[in-house]
């Protein structure tokens, strides 16, 4: 004959599952069990995929660490490519100017007295800046007078005038290129 099946209770027989303490050994036992069960099977899966993110992680660095180097390799090149791009917009500027500059240039040479020359002639966005030495007083004086009678330039202003014995009057004009007087 089998072997009776021996049943042992060591919570006991009273109604221990409607009392409040039977209630929550009842339900930890229960539900507790599933919650504890998926708690770990999430944190075998984050055990897991920490693997593949660390591969990640260091297959990134690497690649960030390759093209770094490369970077690092190009920027001399890449200095130089800047660097030309700058000359190459100055250029454009200046090309894009340069019928204005050589107009004024005439103009100027065409109001110049015979004793009045140019110690540095600058022309930037239709402003004119000249540096001249008069060597007379009516030469000084007829050049101002052509200057500021001209329909062609604006806003004349006359700065650093110094008389020197060794080379005449030096002095600095300002001009707005332009046409017609304001």
């Amino acid at each position: 004959m089998p072997a009776k099946k021996i049943r042992i209770n060591l919570l006991g027989t009273t109604d221990l599952e409607f009392t409040p303490w039977g209630r929550i050994v009842t339900w930890a036992t229960t539900y507790g069990r599933y919650i504890m069960i998926l708690t770990e099977v999430v944190v075998l899966m984050a055990f897991l995929s920490r693997f593949s993110l660390d591969r990640k992680l260091t297959d990134l660095k690497e690649e960030i660490e390759q093209k770094q180097m490369i970077i690092e390799a190009n920027l001399p090149f890449e200095e130089e490519i800047r660097a030309l791009q700058d000359r190459l917009a100055k250029l454009k500027t200046l090309l894009s100017e340069q019928p204005q500059a050589v107009d004024t240039i005439d103009l100027i040479r065409k109001y110049l007295p015979p004793d009045v020359y140019l110690n540095d002639f600058e022309y930037n966005g239709g402003k004119l800046t000249i540096r001249a030495v008069a060597g007379t007083n009516s030469g000084f004086s007829r050049f101002l007078y052509l200057i500021q009678t001209s329909k062609e330039l604006n806003d004349v202003s006359l700065s650093d005038i110094q008389k020197k014995p060794a080379e005449g009057i030096t002095f600095q004009l300002t001009a707005q290129v332009g046409a017609g007087k304001k």
